[in-house]
Formats: C-alpha cells, sequence, structure tokens
C-alpha cells in the first residue's frame, strides 16, 4: 500500500486529500479544498496561491485515480465539478440519508453535474472488492456534537490484505467516545485523524470539549497499534497546535507511538508554523501549554461565570 498526502491543512490549504495506490487500484479520498481562515499566517496573496496549487494536485491526483471517495459535501472534501469524476468508480456518503440540508443540497448539486459520466455507489456502512483490495466505510457518525449543524460523516478504510489505512475524516477530534472504540475495532496500521477546530476556541467550541477530545485521541493511542497517526486538518490552522495537543504529544512520546502531521511525514514544516515564523502572529498573541492543569482551571473559571449569571 503506497499512501499519497495530496493536499493538507498543513501545507496551507483547507483539505485532507489523500490518495492511496494498491496492487488493484488507485484512490482518492475527499478531493476538496478551501482557502485557510484569515487568522492563518500567511497573506491573502500567499493562501491563494497555495489554494491553486494544491488544486492542481488534487485533480492530477483524481485524473490518475480508479476510485474516489467522498466521506461529505463539505468543499474542502469535495470539488463541484463535474468532469473531475468522469469515468470513476464514486463512493460517496448517501446524499439523501442521514444528511442535513446543506449538505443535501451540495450533494444534488454535485450529483446533477456528475449526470451518468460515473459509476456512483452510495458508501455508508457498504463494502466495495477491487481485486484483493476492500474498501469499506462507517455508518454516518456525527461532524463534531451529537446533533451538531455540521452534519454527518463517513469514516473509509482500505484493506489490501497486508496493510489498513482508516480516514476517519471530520470527527472534530472525535468529540464522541463511543466513536473511540469504533476506531479501534478497524484495528488500522495507519490512521488519518481531523484533530480539534481550536482556532474556534471561545466562539462555538469550548475548553470542555476540547479537554473530551484529547482525552479520546490519547485513548485511541493506547487502544492501537498504528506504524503512525497522522493529525491534521482542523487542529493545523493554528500555529499554537502542539502546545494545544500538548497532553497527546507528551502520551505519544512517552509511549513511543509516531504521531505527526502530514508535512512532517513529508519531511516539511506545517506552513501555519512558516507563516508564524515568517509574519508573526495573528490574533492568538499569547499562548501557554494545554496541560490538564490549565484546561482544568479554564473550565472551572468558565463554569463559575456561568453559575453567576444563572444566579
Amino acid at each position: 500500500m503506497k499512501i499519497e498526502f495530496v493536499a493538507f491543512d498543513s501545507f496551507g490549504v483547507k483539505s485532507m486529500c489523500t490518495r492511496v495506490s494498491t496492487k488493484d487500484c488507485s484512490i482518492v479520498i475527499d478531493p476538496g479544498i478551501a482557502w485557510e481562515e484569515e487568522s492563518f499566517p500567511l497573506s491573502y496573496k500567499e493562501r491563494v496561491l497555495l489554494d491553486l496549487k494544491h488544486k492542481r494536485a488534487i485533480k492530477r491526483a483524481c485524473r490518475q485515480s480508479d476510485v474516489i471517495v467522498i466521506t461529505h459535501y463539505h468543499y474542502d472534501h469535495h470539488i463541484p465539478e463535474g468532469r473531475m469524476y468522469k469515468g470513476k468508480v464514486l463512493l460517496i456518503k448517501d446524499p439523501k440519508r442521514n444528511i442535513n440540508k446543506s449538505q443535501r443540497e451540495r450533494a444534488a448539486y454535485l450529483l446533477d453535474l456528475i449526470g451518468k459520466e460515473a459509476d456512483i455507489r452510495v458508501a455508508d456502512g457498504n463494502e466495495f472488492r477491487f481485486g484483493k483490495t476492500k474498501v469499506f466505510f462507517s455508518k454516518a457518525l456525527w461532524h463534531g456534537m451529537v446533533g451538531t449543524k455540521l452534519g454527518k460523516v463517513v469514516m473509509c478504510c482500505i484493506d489490501d490484505r497486508k496493510e489498513r489505512l482508516l480516514f476517519t475524516s471530520d470527527l472534530d477530534g472525535p468529540y464522541i467516545k463511543k466513536y473511540v472504540e469504533l476506531i479501534a475495532d478497524y484495528d488500522p496500521d495507519y490512521l488519518i485523524i481531523d484533530g480539534f477546530p481550536s482556532y474556534l476556541l471561545g466562539f462555538i467550541a469550548s475548553f470542555a470539549n476540547l479537554k473530551k477530545v484529547l482525552k479520546n485521541t490519547i485513548d485511541i493511542l493506547k487502544k492501537t497499534k498504528c506504524k503512525w497517526y497522522i493529525i491534521d486538518h482542523h487542529l493545523l490552522r493554528d500555529y499554537r497546535y502542539r502546545e494545544i495537543y500538548y497532553e497527546v504529544y507528551r502520551y505519544a512520546k512517552e509511549s513511543g507511538k509516531k504521531v505527526l502531521t502530514a508535512a512532517e511525514m513529508l519531511g516539511k514544516k506545517p506552513k501555519v508554523i512558516e507563516g508564524y515564523e515568517k509574519h508573526g502572529p495573528t490574533r492568538w498573541k499569547n499562548w501557554q501549554r494545554f496541560d490538564w492543569s490549565y484546561l482544568n482551571r479554564v473550565i472551572k473559571r468558565a463554569k463559575g461565570k456561568a453559575q453567576k449569571k444563572i444566579k
């Protein structure tokens, strides 16, 4: 099994696009891309150029593939252009069931663009074989917390009888505890996971949620024996990512687990760090190590403020 990191947030674009090649077929997972947020420490011009560069790489990977997987319909996970998918086997998140209004509309638009130009199959909970290579999917899972307005995604697992890759898609961590066991049950050799959206802390993401995600991530490391773990995407939009995931990195070091970003797997520095070193901080002027003690203090203070408001 050959795994290629086509476009990721650690490259400077919103994406998790991955290409997997086996003796039987070539599979592209989530060929989508979007610009990084303004809080990303690169200029507008730099972000646009990175988007153009990696969009070309994604389209090239799709041209060279036999199978394309779409785990959900956010634009950083699929590009709405029909010709990209012409002649491919397309394994997609169910466009009609377990899907919110926004994603249903985007799915319908994409399928209308594709028409009859691809062999389209619903992925949710199903298994597909290409020679000796097996591609199988979870049922629809929440994109973060239960009931989130972001909708649902499917995880994708690829097994060539020698090795197994699990691509979690957007579980926001994972946040939900039972997803830890689900991930462990796949028993992957390689794991690609999206990480917590720390750039939203204080807005729609809380420190209490972050603490849950950190504990769940450490539990995943404990329950699996992967050759490497890629934590990227949401987390790599924040140059504080190593401090925010301090407890995860500490456990990984102590237990001999190989936790990296996609850029680091290629021997490169994540773009968010390059940008910080080149341009300096954006809205996060100061930061510190997010260890358990710090997280507990922040959560306790937040609970105290909430109780005062109730009184």
